[in-house]
């Protein structure tokens, strides 16, 4: 192809031909259903033949934008990926909410990793994609229920400190803290009957979150890790995704978090390896360690 014209994504148009694409690519088609879900404005196609040939994709106008560029095999090496590349930049590059754009590539796929790298992306840390099918877990005893708005500081804190201390642990560099704000406060009001907190004596210990068929975002405040709140919360999840009709159960564990042998004691396995990869538009406003008290 010579010319290259990228058009505004038509649900009704180029849904079906998106997703044909992506049959055997799951989680890639994962991530385009939830840039679908959350920022379908951000969604671009090339066609040719009536056809979708290649897509870009983010799930959002903030800090961290989280963005795929996929072609299909037969497109490839002729410009389309450079072109959407570009048009990822122009959009994001404007927009004073973002400082980063995240992207990811399969173990192996040198091709693709070739062409993060050529676009100004470095490989941040390496995750599993994790998937249990089977029968829900005999429920446990411990207090769980749905986030409300008054949790935030307390999910914030857990939360960023658990994350803060695993990258540290795993050697994530540059490792950083957020501090608490108003957009993320709200973003988690708007989504709280997807997120769950567990308490103890009236005390938040540990968080989680749901999205779809995955979960995401376990948390134990760091002083009652390796107390077994973790997998509590963990089998709850689970069995809150089976209630809402998934047969299906999947998580991203960031290689070399010890976290993965709790996932894989209550039956998820390794489906594969992904890089998840960074483009940084502007400075990182993250701090670079939690404040002192």
């Amino acid at each position: 192809m010579v010319n290259i014209l990228i058009e505004p994504y038509l649900p009704e148009r180029d849904k079906p031909s998106i997703q044909s694409m992506l049959h055997v690519h799951e989680p890639f088609d994962d991530m385009f259903l939830k840039s679908e879900r959350m920022f379908a404005e951000g969604i671009f196609v090339v066609r040719y033949n009536g056809n979708v040939v290649a897509f870009l994709s983010m799930d959002g106008i903030k800090r961290k934008a989280e963005t795929t560029i996929f072609v299909h095999d037969k497109y490839r090496r002729n410009g389309i990926g450079t072109a959407l590349a570009a048009k990822a930049d122009q959009m994001l590059s404007r927009q004073e909410a973002v400082e980063r754009s995240m992207g990811t590539c399969v173990d192996g796929d040198r091709d693709s990793l070739q062409f993060l790298y050529k676009n100004g992306y470095y490989i941040s840390y390496s995750s599993y994609i994790m998937e249990r099918i089977g029968e829900p877990l005999p429920d446990t005893q411990e207090t769980i229920r749905t986030y409300e708005d008054d949790d935030y500081l307390a999910w914030h804190s857990i939360s960023e400190m658990a994350f803060f201390n695993m990258h540290e642990r795993v050697g994530i560099l540059p490792s950083f803290y957020f501090l608490p704000n108003e957009r993320e406060r709200k973003s988690y009001a708007e989504d709280r009957h997807n997120r769950y907190v567990m308490l103890v004596d009236d005390e938040i210990v540990a968080v989680g979150v749901i999205d779809g068929r995955e979960l995401s975002h376990v948390s134990v405040r760091p002083e009652l890790q390796s107390s077994g709140y973790g997998k509590a919360l963990v089998i709850f999840l689970i069995n809150e995704i089976m209630r809402r009709g998934e047969k299906a159960v999947k998580l991203c564990v960031v290689k070399g978090n010890p976290a993965k042998h709790l996932y894989e004691n209550v039956g998820f396995k390794d489906k594969s390896l992904h890089h998840w990869l960074t483009k940084y538009y502007k400075p990182d406003t993250r701090l670079s360690r939690p404040l002192s008290n």
